[in-house]
Protein backbone atom coordinates (compact mmCIF):
# COMPACT_ATOMS: atom_id res chain seq x y z
CA UNK A 1 0.00 0.00 0.00
CA UNK A 2 2.73 2.05 0.87
CA UNK A 3 4.59 1.89 -2.30
CA UNK A 4 1.66 2.33 -4.38
CA UNK A 5 0.83 5.84 -2.81
CA UNK A 6 4.33 6.54 -3.17
CA UNK A 7 3.97 5.99 -6.99
CA UNK A 8 0.55 8.00 -6.63
CA UNK A 9 2.31 10.71 -4.89
CA UNK A 10 5.47 10.76 -8.02
CA UNK A 11 2.60 10.49 -10.79
CA UNK A 12 0.55 13.97 -9.33
CA UNK A 13 4.40 15.64 -8.84
CA UNK A 14 5.10 15.13 -12.50
CA UNK A 15 1.63 16.01 -13.71
CA UNK A 16 1.97 19.66 -11.44
CA UNK A 17 5.09 20.29 -13.06
CA UNK A 18 4.08 19.87 -16.99
CA UNK A 19 1.23 21.91 -15.82
CA UNK A 20 3.07 24.90 -14.31
CA UNK A 21 6.02 24.78 -17.40
CA UNK A 22 3.22 24.89 -19.62
CA UNK A 23 1.29 27.85 -17.93
CA UNK A 24 5.16 29.23 -18.19
CA UNK A 25 5.57 28.96 -21.78
CA UNK A 26 2.04 30.40 -22.18
CA UNK A 27 2.94 33.30 -20.31
CA UNK A 28 6.04 33.71 -22.60
CA UNK A 29 4.31 33.40 -25.89
CA UNK A 30 1.84 36.48 -24.64
CA UNK A 31 4.96 38.78 -24.05
CA UNK A 32 7.07 39.27 -26.42
CA UNK A 33 10.51 39.62 -24.57
CA UNK A 34 12.64 41.02 -27.59
CA UNK A 35 12.07 44.89 -26.79
CA UNK A 36 12.38 47.69 -29.65
CA UNK A 37 14.06 50.80 -28.26
CA UNK A 38 14.25 49.38 -25.17
CA UNK A 39 10.55 49.29 -24.79
CA UNK A 40 8.88 46.02 -23.62
CA UNK A 41 5.86 45.15 -25.12
CA UNK A 42 3.14 43.85 -22.90
CA UNK A 43 0.69 40.71 -22.51
CA UNK A 44 -1.74 40.76 -24.93
CA UNK A 45 -4.29 40.84 -22.35
CA UNK A 46 -3.64 44.38 -21.63
CA UNK A 47 -3.39 45.52 -25.00
CA UNK A 48 -6.32 47.01 -27.01
CA UNK A 49 -6.71 45.82 -30.34
CA UNK A 50 -8.09 48.65 -32.99
CA UNK A 51 -9.06 46.85 -36.66
CA UNK A 52 -7.80 48.61 -39.74
CA UNK A 53 -9.92 47.12 -42.73
CA UNK A 54 -12.87 45.47 -40.98
CA UNK A 55 -15.23 47.07 -43.44
CA UNK A 56 -12.87 46.43 -46.66
CA UNK A 57 -12.19 50.03 -47.42
CA UNK A 58 -8.05 50.12 -46.83
CA UNK A 59 -4.91 47.86 -47.31
CA UNK A 60 -2.60 49.89 -45.40
CA UNK A 61 -2.42 51.86 -41.63
CA UNK A 62 -3.84 55.08 -42.43
CA UNK A 63 -1.03 56.80 -41.04
CA UNK A 64 -0.78 60.25 -43.04
CA UNK A 65 0.22 63.99 -42.54
CA UNK A 66 -2.10 64.81 -39.58
CA UNK A 67 -2.88 68.41 -41.30
CA UNK A 68 -4.70 67.07 -43.54
CA UNK A 69 -6.60 64.90 -41.18
CA UNK A 70 -5.72 64.74 -37.70
CA UNK A 71 -8.90 63.46 -36.57
CA UNK A 72 -9.05 59.44 -37.62
CA UNK A 73 -8.09 57.97 -34.15
CA UNK A 74 -4.26 57.60 -34.16
CA UNK A 75 -3.56 61.04 -34.61
CA UNK A 76 -5.12 61.80 -31.00
CA UNK A 77 -3.01 59.04 -29.27
CA UNK A 78 0.42 60.75 -31.14
CA UNK A 79 0.21 64.18 -31.53
CA UNK A 80 -0.93 67.62 -29.12
CA UNK A 81 -1.84 70.62 -30.24
CA UNK A 82 -1.25 74.29 -28.12
CA UNK A 83 -5.38 73.38 -27.04
CA UNK A 84 -7.16 70.76 -27.02
CA UNK A 85 -11.04 70.45 -27.03
CA UNK A 86 -13.76 69.43 -25.07
CA UNK A 87 -16.00 66.68 -25.89
CA UNK A 88 -18.41 69.03 -26.95
CA UNK A 89 -16.34 70.42 -28.76
CA UNK A 90 -17.71 73.76 -28.09
CA UNK A 91 -14.59 75.04 -25.55
CA UNK A 92 -10.82 74.66 -25.46
CA UNK A 93 -8.02 74.14 -22.53
CA UNK A 94 -4.90 74.23 -22.67
CA UNK A 95 -2.94 71.16 -24.27
CA UNK A 96 0.90 71.39 -24.90
CA UNK A 97 0.45 75.67 -23.46
CA UNK A 98 0.16 76.11 -19.20
CA UNK A 99 -2.12 78.87 -20.20
CA UNK A 100 -3.43 81.46 -22.84
CA UNK A 101 -4.15 84.84 -22.72
CA UNK A 102 -6.50 86.84 -24.86
CA UNK A 103 -5.95 91.37 -25.25
CA UNK A 104 -8.62 93.11 -24.55
CA UNK A 105 -9.58 93.55 -28.20
CA UNK A 106 -9.45 90.41 -29.12
CA UNK A 107 -6.51 90.68 -31.53
CA UNK A 108 -3.42 89.02 -29.79
CA UNK A 109 -3.18 85.38 -28.19
CA UNK A 110 -0.64 84.74 -25.84
CA UNK A 111 0.22 81.01 -25.37
CA UNK A 112 2.33 80.25 -22.61
CA UNK A 113 4.39 76.66 -23.28
CA UNK A 114 4.77 74.05 -20.36
CA UNK A 115 8.37 73.35 -18.76
CA UNK A 116 9.91 70.42 -19.75
CA UNK A 117 8.76 69.07 -22.83
CA UNK A 118 9.82 66.48 -24.90
CA UNK A 119 9.07 64.43 -28.30
CA UNK A 120 8.83 60.63 -28.36
CA UNK A 121 12.61 60.54 -29.43
CA UNK A 122 13.51 62.18 -26.44
CA UNK A 123 14.38 65.97 -28.03
CA UNK A 124 12.66 68.93 -26.06
CA UNK A 125 9.95 70.39 -27.81
CA UNK A 126 10.27 74.32 -27.96
CA UNK A 127 8.97 77.28 -29.10
CA UNK A 128 10.56 76.79 -32.31
CA UNK A 129 8.58 73.83 -33.14
CA UNK A 130 5.34 75.92 -32.47
CA UNK A 131 6.52 78.34 -35.31
CA UNK A 132 7.76 76.29 -37.48
CA UNK A 133 4.51 74.40 -37.73
CA UNK A 134 2.28 77.07 -38.00
CA UNK A 135 4.75 78.47 -41.00
CA UNK A 136 5.00 75.16 -42.90
CA UNK A 137 1.27 74.20 -42.19
CA UNK A 138 0.89 77.61 -44.84
CA UNK A 139 3.13 76.35 -47.26
CA UNK A 140 1.73 72.64 -47.40
CA UNK A 141 -0.83 72.33 -50.01
CA UNK A 142 -2.74 69.52 -48.38
CA UNK A 143 -3.94 70.87 -45.49
CA UNK A 144 -7.38 70.63 -43.59
CA UNK A 145 -9.19 74.09 -44.30
CA UNK A 146 -10.42 75.01 -40.86
CA UNK A 147 -7.09 74.84 -40.05
CA UNK A 148 -5.49 77.03 -43.09
CA UNK A 149 -8.10 79.50 -42.76
CA UNK A 150 -7.78 79.85 -39.35
CA UNK A 151 -3.75 80.69 -39.65
CA UNK A 152 -4.37 83.26 -43.13
CA UNK A 153 -6.21 85.60 -40.33
CA UNK A 154 -2.60 86.01 -39.12
CA UNK A 155 -0.80 89.26 -39.46
CA UNK A 156 1.46 88.63 -41.92
CA UNK A 157 0.71 85.32 -43.06
CA UNK A 158 -0.33 86.26 -46.26
CA UNK A 159 3.09 87.62 -47.03
CA UNK A 160 4.75 85.21 -45.77
CA UNK A 161 2.30 82.24 -47.38
CA UNK A 162 3.24 84.67 -50.91
CA UNK A 163 7.32 83.89 -50.13
CA UNK A 164 7.42 87.76 -49.94
CA UNK A 165 8.46 87.27 -46.06
CA UNK A 166 10.78 85.07 -44.56
CA UNK A 167 8.48 85.14 -41.28
CA UNK A 168 5.42 85.86 -40.26
CA UNK A 169 5.74 89.37 -38.66
CA UNK A 170 2.56 88.32 -36.18
CA UNK A 171 3.93 85.73 -34.42
CA UNK A 172 6.36 86.88 -31.78
CA UNK A 173 8.77 84.83 -29.11
CA UNK A 174 9.37 85.76 -25.74
CA UNK A 175 11.27 82.62 -23.76
CA UNK A 176 8.54 80.27 -23.59
CA UNK A 177 6.07 82.55 -24.50
CA UNK A 178 4.31 82.55 -28.16
CA UNK A 179 2.20 85.60 -28.98
CA UNK A 180 -0.05 85.87 -32.33
CA UNK A 181 -1.22 89.10 -33.83
CA UNK A 182 -4.74 88.84 -36.12
CA UNK A 183 -5.27 90.81 -38.92
CA UNK A 184 -8.75 91.52 -37.47
CA UNK A 185 -10.90 89.77 -34.74
CA UNK A 186 -11.86 86.09 -35.59
CA UNK A 187 -13.97 84.49 -33.20
CA UNK A 188 -12.95 80.79 -34.49
CA UNK A 189 -9.37 81.60 -34.15
CA UNK A 190 -8.83 79.29 -30.80
CA UNK A 191 -10.60 76.91 -32.45
CA UNK A 192 -9.42 76.57 -35.51
CA UNK A 193 -5.42 76.76 -34.07
CA UNK A 194 -6.39 74.10 -31.32
CA UNK A 195 -6.53 71.69 -34.75
CA UNK A 196 -3.05 71.94 -35.30
CA UNK A 197 -0.71 69.05 -34.55
CA UNK A 198 2.50 70.46 -33.53
CA UNK A 199 5.27 68.65 -35.23
CA UNK A 200 8.73 68.03 -34.51
CA UNK A 201 10.92 70.54 -36.56
CA UNK A 202 14.32 68.46 -36.09
CA UNK A 203 12.21 65.38 -37.87
CA UNK A 204 10.46 67.60 -40.94
CA UNK A 205 12.87 70.55 -41.52
CA UNK A 206 14.88 69.20 -44.05
CA UNK A 207 11.46 67.84 -46.14
CA UNK A 208 10.77 69.72 -49.24
CA UNK A 209 7.31 71.00 -49.29
CA UNK A 210 6.24 69.11 -51.80
CA UNK A 211 6.89 66.13 -50.23
CA UNK A 212 5.84 66.85 -46.96
CA UNK A 213 2.00 63.93 -46.95
CA UNK A 214 4.57 61.17 -48.74
CA UNK A 215 7.45 61.18 -46.91
CA UNK A 216 8.99 58.24 -44.58
CA UNK A 217 8.33 60.17 -41.53
CA UNK A 218 4.82 58.82 -41.55
CA UNK A 219 5.34 55.48 -41.40
CA UNK A 220 6.43 55.99 -38.04
CA UNK A 221 5.84 59.25 -37.11
CA UNK A 222 6.90 61.31 -33.75
CA UNK A 223 4.72 63.18 -31.37
CA UNK A 224 4.73 63.75 -27.83
CA UNK A 225 0.70 62.51 -27.01
CA UNK A 226 0.19 59.76 -24.64
CA UNK A 227 1.30 56.94 -26.95
CA UNK A 228 4.34 56.59 -29.04
CA UNK A 229 4.59 54.30 -32.16
CA UNK A 230 7.77 51.44 -31.05
CA UNK A 231 7.51 49.19 -34.27
CA UNK A 232 5.52 49.38 -37.49
CA UNK A 233 5.42 46.22 -39.57
CA UNK A 234 5.10 46.81 -43.36
CA UNK A 235 2.40 49.13 -42.62
CA UNK A 236 0.19 46.24 -41.53
CA UNK A 237 0.63 46.30 -38.10
CA UNK A 238 2.05 49.05 -35.68
CA UNK A 239 2.45 48.82 -31.67
CA UNK A 240 2.14 51.87 -29.52
CA UNK A 241 3.09 51.96 -26.10
CA UNK A 242 2.68 54.38 -23.19
CA UNK A 243 4.57 57.62 -23.41
CA UNK A 244 6.01 58.15 -19.70
CA UNK A 245 7.50 61.32 -20.56
CA UNK A 246 3.56 62.79 -21.40
CA UNK A 247 2.28 66.02 -20.19
CA UNK A 248 -1.13 65.11 -19.39
CA UNK A 249 -2.76 62.39 -17.36
CA UNK A 250 -1.17 59.48 -18.18
CA UNK A 251 -3.31 56.37 -19.73
CA UNK A 252 -4.51 52.84 -18.58
CA UNK A 253 -4.19 50.74 -21.14
CA UNK A 254 -0.79 50.40 -21.80
CA UNK A 255 -0.33 48.92 -25.20
CA UNK A 256 -2.42 49.92 -28.40
CA UNK A 257 -1.78 47.48 -31.59
CA UNK A 258 -3.05 48.80 -34.40
CA UNK A 259 -3.66 46.19 -37.19
CA UNK A 260 -4.88 45.91 -40.97
CA UNK A 261 -6.80 42.85 -40.48
CA UNK A 262 -7.61 40.73 -43.33
CA UNK A 263 -11.33 40.82 -44.87
CA UNK A 264 -12.98 38.48 -44.62
CA UNK A 265 -11.19 36.97 -41.85
CA UNK A 266 -10.52 37.49 -37.98
CA UNK A 267 -13.75 38.15 -36.42
CA UNK A 268 -12.48 40.36 -33.31
CA UNK A 269 -11.33 43.43 -32.31
CA UNK A 270 -11.28 45.60 -29.42
CA UNK A 271 -11.94 48.89 -31.40
CA UNK A 272 -12.70 50.52 -34.90
CA UNK A 273 -14.01 53.14 -37.15
CA UNK A 274 -16.65 52.83 -40.03
CA UNK A 275 -19.10 54.10 -42.56
CA UNK A 276 -19.72 50.96 -43.74
CA UNK A 277 -23.34 50.13 -43.82
CA UNK A 278 -22.79 46.02 -43.85
CA UNK A 279 -20.02 46.36 -41.28
CA UNK A 280 -22.44 48.54 -38.90
CA UNK A 281 -25.33 46.16 -39.58
CA UNK A 282 -23.18 43.10 -38.35
CA UNK A 283 -22.13 44.24 -35.14
CA UNK A 284 -25.05 46.01 -33.93
CA UNK A 285 -26.18 42.41 -34.15
CA UNK A 286 -23.40 40.93 -31.87
CA UNK A 287 -23.70 41.28 -28.30
CA UNK A 288 -20.16 41.86 -27.35
CA UNK A 289 -20.12 44.97 -29.03
CA UNK A 290 -21.40 48.62 -28.92
CA UNK A 291 -22.07 50.91 -31.86
CA UNK A 292 -22.15 54.43 -31.74
CA UNK A 293 -22.71 57.03 -34.48
CA UNK A 294 -21.24 60.34 -34.03
CA UNK A 295 -21.92 63.61 -35.41
CA UNK A 296 -19.76 63.99 -37.76
CA UNK A 297 -19.61 65.86 -40.95
CA UNK A 298 -18.29 63.48 -43.56
CA UNK A 299 -19.39 64.49 -47.02
CA UNK A 300 -20.14 62.70 -50.47
CA UNK A 301 -19.87 65.26 -53.29
CA UNK A 302 -18.79 65.93 -57.36
CA UNK A 303 -16.55 68.80 -58.57
CA UNK A 304 -16.58 70.16 -61.58
CA UNK A 305 -12.88 71.19 -63.32
CA UNK A 306 -13.68 74.21 -64.81
CA UNK A 307 -10.39 76.02 -65.39
CA UNK A 308 -7.82 73.03 -65.70
CA UNK A 309 -9.59 70.49 -68.35
CA UNK A 310 -7.64 70.49 -71.82
CA UNK A 311 -8.58 68.62 -74.66
CA UNK A 312 -11.75 68.72 -76.88
CA UNK A 313 -13.51 68.85 -73.31
CA UNK A 314 -12.17 72.22 -72.45
CA UNK A 315 -15.47 74.02 -72.49
CA UNK A 316 -17.63 71.63 -72.41
CA UNK A 317 -18.97 71.88 -68.94
CA UNK A 318 -18.70 75.75 -68.75
CA UNK A 319 -22.03 76.22 -68.65
CA UNK A 320 -23.64 76.68 -65.28
CA UNK A 321 -27.04 75.40 -66.67
CA UNK A 322 -25.26 72.31 -67.80
CA UNK A 323 -23.74 71.33 -64.45
CA UNK A 324 -26.82 72.38 -62.90
CA UNK A 325 -28.77 69.96 -65.53
CA UNK A 326 -26.06 67.35 -64.35
CA UNK A 327 -27.51 67.80 -60.60
CA UNK A 328 -30.48 67.58 -61.39
CA UNK A 329 -30.52 64.03 -63.03
CA UNK A 330 -29.01 62.11 -60.11
CA UNK A 331 -31.68 60.38 -58.26
CA UNK A 332 -29.73 60.99 -55.01
CA UNK A 333 -32.58 59.38 -52.67
CA UNK A 334 -32.90 56.15 -54.42
CA UNK A 335 -28.88 55.71 -54.46
CA UNK A 336 -28.11 56.63 -51.15
CA UNK A 337 -30.60 54.03 -50.00
CA UNK A 338 -30.04 51.74 -51.73
CA UNK A 339 -26.11 51.66 -50.87
CA UNK A 340 -25.72 53.04 -47.37
CA UNK A 341 -29.16 51.38 -46.05
CA UNK A 342 -29.93 54.15 -44.10
CA UNK A 343 -26.50 55.28 -42.74
CA UNK A 344 -26.43 58.22 -44.75
CA UNK A 345 -28.43 60.92 -45.22
CA UNK A 346 -28.92 63.19 -48.99
CA UNK A 347 -27.65 66.55 -48.86
CA UNK A 348 -28.23 69.62 -51.14
CA UNK A 349 -25.86 72.25 -49.77
CA UNK A 350 -23.14 72.26 -47.80
CA UNK A 351 -25.42 71.81 -44.44
CA UNK A 352 -27.92 69.11 -43.78
CA UNK A 353 -31.40 69.14 -43.64
CA UNK A 354 -31.23 68.42 -39.38
CA UNK A 355 -29.91 71.49 -39.14
CA UNK A 356 -32.72 72.98 -40.95
CA UNK A 357 -32.56 76.74 -39.12
CA UNK A 358 -29.96 77.11 -41.31
CA UNK A 359 -31.15 75.94 -44.38
CA UNK A 360 -32.59 77.88 -47.19
CA UNK A 361 -35.55 76.79 -48.45
CA UNK A 362 -36.67 77.04 -52.21
CA UNK A 363 -33.62 78.07 -53.80
CA UNK A 364 -34.11 76.33 -56.90
CA UNK A 365 -34.70 73.56 -58.42
CA UNK A 366 -32.13 71.31 -56.57
CA UNK A 367 -34.52 67.74 -56.11
CA UNK A 368 -34.20 64.94 -59.01
CA UNK A 369 -36.27 66.12 -62.35
CA UNK A 370 -34.45 64.10 -65.30
CA UNK A 371 -36.97 65.81 -67.72
CA UNK A 372 -35.97 69.09 -66.82
CA UNK A 373 -32.38 68.46 -66.75
CA UNK A 374 -32.48 67.16 -70.64
CA UNK A 375 -34.45 69.88 -71.15
CA UNK A 376 -31.68 72.26 -69.86
CA UNK A 377 -29.40 70.54 -71.66
CA UNK A 378 -30.86 70.84 -74.71
CA UNK A 379 -31.59 74.51 -74.35
CA UNK A 380 -27.91 74.80 -73.69
CA UNK A 381 -26.69 73.14 -76.67
CA UNK A 382 -24.90 70.32 -74.46
CA UNK A 383 -22.50 68.34 -77.32
CA UNK A 384 -23.95 65.12 -76.52
CA UNK A 385 -21.28 63.60 -79.07
CA UNK A 386 -18.59 63.79 -76.26
CA UNK A 387 -17.86 61.84 -73.58
CA UNK A 388 -17.67 63.23 -69.90
CA UNK A 389 -14.78 61.66 -67.93
CA UNK A 390 -15.43 61.00 -64.12
CA UNK A 391 -13.07 60.10 -61.60
CA UNK A 392 -12.22 59.11 -58.36
CA UNK A 393 -9.11 58.72 -55.78
CA UNK A 394 -11.11 56.57 -53.23
CA UNK A 395 -10.64 52.95 -54.65
CA UNK A 396 -13.56 51.37 -52.36
CA UNK A 397 -16.06 49.27 -52.85
CA UNK A 398 -19.26 51.98 -51.69
CA UNK A 399 -17.33 54.59 -53.98
CA UNK A 400 -17.13 52.34 -57.12
CA UNK A 401 -20.62 51.76 -56.52
CA UNK A 402 -21.32 55.45 -55.97
CA UNK A 403 -20.15 56.55 -58.98
CA UNK A 404 -21.42 53.71 -61.34
CA UNK A 405 -24.73 54.79 -60.04
CA UNK A 406 -24.51 58.74 -61.19
CA UNK A 407 -22.84 57.50 -64.46
CA UNK A 408 -26.08 55.27 -65.10
CA UNK A 409 -28.20 58.30 -64.56
CA UNK A 410 -26.48 60.90 -66.82
CA UNK A 411 -26.51 58.03 -69.54
CA UNK A 412 -30.14 57.68 -68.84
CA UNK A 413 -30.12 61.19 -70.69
CA UNK A 414 -28.00 59.68 -73.71
CA UNK A 415 -25.03 61.35 -72.06
CA UNK A 416 -21.93 59.57 -72.46
CA UNK A 417 -19.69 58.84 -69.76
CA UNK A 418 -16.36 57.15 -69.18
CA UNK A 419 -14.70 56.39 -65.01
CA UNK A 420 -11.28 56.30 -65.13
CA UNK A 421 -10.18 55.90 -61.17
CA UNK A 422 -7.16 57.84 -60.11
CA UNK A 423 -4.53 55.25 -58.64
CA UNK A 424 -4.13 57.18 -56.02
CA UNK A 425 -5.42 58.53 -53.07
CA UNK A 426 -4.23 61.51 -52.60
CA UNK A 427 -6.56 64.31 -53.12
CA UNK A 428 -3.69 66.54 -54.47
CA UNK A 429 -4.17 64.70 -58.01
CA UNK A 430 -7.45 65.95 -58.29
CA UNK A 431 -6.15 69.41 -58.27
CA UNK A 432 -2.76 69.69 -59.68
CA UNK A 433 -2.89 66.71 -62.38
CA UNK A 434 -6.45 67.78 -63.12
CA UNK A 435 -6.16 68.19 -66.66
CA UNK A 436 -7.92 64.98 -67.96
CA UNK A 437 -11.01 64.76 -66.04
CA UNK A 438 -14.69 66.42 -66.05
CA UNK A 439 -15.78 65.60 -62.88
CA UNK A 440 -14.38 64.05 -59.89
CA UNK A 441 -16.25 62.65 -56.53
CA UNK A 442 -14.90 63.87 -53.65
CA UNK A 443 -14.91 63.24 -49.83
CA UNK A 444 -14.34 66.06 -47.32
CA UNK A 445 -14.31 65.55 -43.38
CA UNK A 446 -15.11 68.75 -42.05
CA UNK A 447 -15.08 70.53 -38.53
CA UNK A 448 -18.29 72.70 -39.41
CA UNK A 449 -19.87 73.96 -42.66
CA UNK A 450 -17.49 76.68 -43.04
CA UNK A 451 -14.82 74.15 -44.20
CA UNK A 452 -17.30 73.21 -47.01
CA UNK A 453 -17.55 76.50 -48.49
CA UNK A 454 -13.87 77.76 -47.81
CA UNK A 455 -13.34 75.45 -50.61
CA UNK A 456 -15.05 78.22 -53.06
CA UNK A 457 -12.39 81.04 -51.53
CA UNK A 458 -9.41 82.35 -54.05
CA UNK A 459 -7.31 82.09 -50.80
CA UNK A 460 -7.73 78.10 -51.20
CA UNK A 461 -4.60 77.28 -53.13
CA UNK A 462 -6.06 73.30 -54.49
CA UNK A 463 -9.18 74.66 -55.27
CA UNK A 464 -7.67 77.50 -57.03
CA UNK A 465 -6.12 75.45 -59.39
CA UNK A 466 -9.22 74.18 -61.17
CA UNK A 467 -11.30 77.31 -60.33
CA UNK A 468 -8.42 79.92 -60.76
CA UNK A 469 -9.37 82.28 -57.96
CA UNK A 470 -12.88 82.81 -58.89
CA UNK A 471 -14.06 85.42 -55.68
CA UNK A 472 -17.39 85.53 -55.60
CA UNK A 473 -17.53 83.95 -52.05
CA UNK A 474 -14.90 85.58 -51.04
CA UNK A 475 -16.62 88.99 -49.18
CA UNK A 476 -19.39 85.93 -47.65
CA UNK A 477 -16.68 83.34 -46.52
CA UNK A 478 -14.62 86.10 -44.93
CA UNK A 479 -17.67 87.41 -43.23
CA UNK A 480 -18.82 84.18 -42.22
CA UNK A 481 -15.26 83.59 -40.47
CA UNK A 482 -15.55 86.04 -38.50
CA UNK A 483 -19.11 86.38 -36.86
CA UNK A 484 -20.31 84.72 -34.18
CA UNK A 485 -24.08 85.53 -33.49
CA UNK A 486 -26.57 83.00 -35.10
CA UNK A 487 -28.60 85.35 -36.26
CA UNK A 488 -26.04 87.07 -38.50
CA UNK A 489 -24.78 83.67 -39.64
CA UNK A 490 -28.69 82.26 -40.97
CA UNK A 491 -28.50 85.30 -42.67
CA UNK A 492 -24.62 84.39 -44.17
CA UNK A 493 -25.51 81.08 -44.72
CA UNK A 494 -28.66 81.80 -46.75
CA UNK A 495 -26.97 83.96 -49.01
CA UNK A 496 -24.09 81.54 -49.44
CA UNK A 497 -26.61 78.40 -50.22
CA UNK A 498 -28.38 80.72 -52.97
CA UNK A 499 -24.80 81.44 -54.52
CA UNK A 500 -23.93 77.99 -54.21
CA UNK A 501 -26.66 76.94 -55.90
CA UNK A 502 -26.32 79.55 -58.78
CA UNK A 503 -22.83 78.31 -60.17
CA UNK A 504 -22.93 74.85 -59.24
CA UNK A 505 -18.98 74.13 -58.32
CA UNK A 506 -19.94 71.02 -56.66
CA UNK A 507 -22.50 68.96 -56.64
CA UNK A 508 -23.79 67.68 -53.08
CA UNK A 509 -25.01 64.11 -52.74
CA UNK A 510 -24.96 62.64 -49.21
CA UNK A 511 -23.27 62.67 -45.18
CA UNK A 512 -21.85 59.60 -44.42
CA UNK A 513 -21.65 59.42 -40.25
CA UNK A 514 -18.90 57.68 -38.61
CA UNK A 515 -19.66 54.97 -36.15
CA UNK A 516 -17.45 53.56 -33.31
CA UNK A 517 -17.44 49.85 -32.46
CA UNK A 518 -15.84 48.89 -29.47
CA UNK A 519 -15.91 45.40 -27.77
CA UNK A 520 -17.66 46.51 -24.37
CA UNK A 521 -16.45 42.94 -22.76
CA UNK A 522 -13.07 43.82 -23.40
CA UNK A 523 -13.01 47.48 -23.10
CA UNK A 524 -14.39 49.87 -20.69
CA UNK A 525 -15.09 53.67 -22.32
CA UNK A 526 -16.67 56.32 -20.09
CA UNK A 527 -20.21 57.26 -21.61
CA UNK A 528 -19.51 59.58 -24.35
CA UNK A 529 -21.38 61.35 -27.20
CA UNK A 530 -18.64 60.24 -29.83
CA UNK A 531 -18.76 63.93 -31.51
CA UNK A 532 -17.23 64.85 -34.64
CA UNK A 533 -14.46 62.84 -35.17
CA UNK A 534 -13.08 65.05 -37.92
CA UNK A 535 -12.61 67.36 -34.96
CA UNK A 536 -9.75 66.86 -32.51
CA UNK A 537 -10.98 66.43 -29.21
CA UNK A 538 -9.99 65.41 -25.08
CA UNK A 539 -11.42 61.07 -26.09
CA UNK A 540 -10.53 61.09 -22.27
CA UNK A 541 -8.29 57.78 -22.99
CA UNK A 542 -6.63 58.20 -19.80
CA UNK A 543 -9.96 56.79 -18.21
CA UNK A 544 -10.25 53.86 -20.76
CA UNK A 545 -9.33 50.77 -19.65
CA UNK A 546 -8.80 46.78 -20.69
CA UNK A 547 -11.58 44.69 -18.42
CA UNK A 548 -9.43 41.48 -17.22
Amino acid sequence: MKRKRYFTKLILLVVFCVILTGCQNLKSMNTQTEPENGQEIVTETEEMLVAVNVDNSVSELPFENVWMNRSKFWGGLIFQGLLIADDNISNVTPDLCEEYIISTDGMKYTFILKENLTWHDGEPLTVEDVVWSIETCLKVHETNGYIKKGLQEILGAEEFENNQAEHIRGIEVNGNDITITLKEDDASFLSSIGQLAILPKHCLKKVAIEDFSNCDFWKKPIGSGPYKIIENRDNKEAVFVVNDDYSGKIPAIKQIRYKVLEYPGTDYFDFTLTSDPMTISRYNQDARYKVVKSNNLYYRYLIFNLDKRTGENENLLKEPKVRKALMLAIDKERIIREIYKGAALTIDSGIPAYDSWYITKNVGDVGYNPELALKMLKDADFEFDKTIVLTRYSLDELSERLLNEIAECWRDLGIKVEIIPIESDSTNKLFVEADWYDVALKNLSAVDYTEWYFEYSSENQLWSEILHNRKEFDTLINTMNHSSYASELKMLYSEIQKMENRVIYKIPIAIVPQYVIYNQEHIYIPEMEFPNLWFYYDLDISDWSVIK
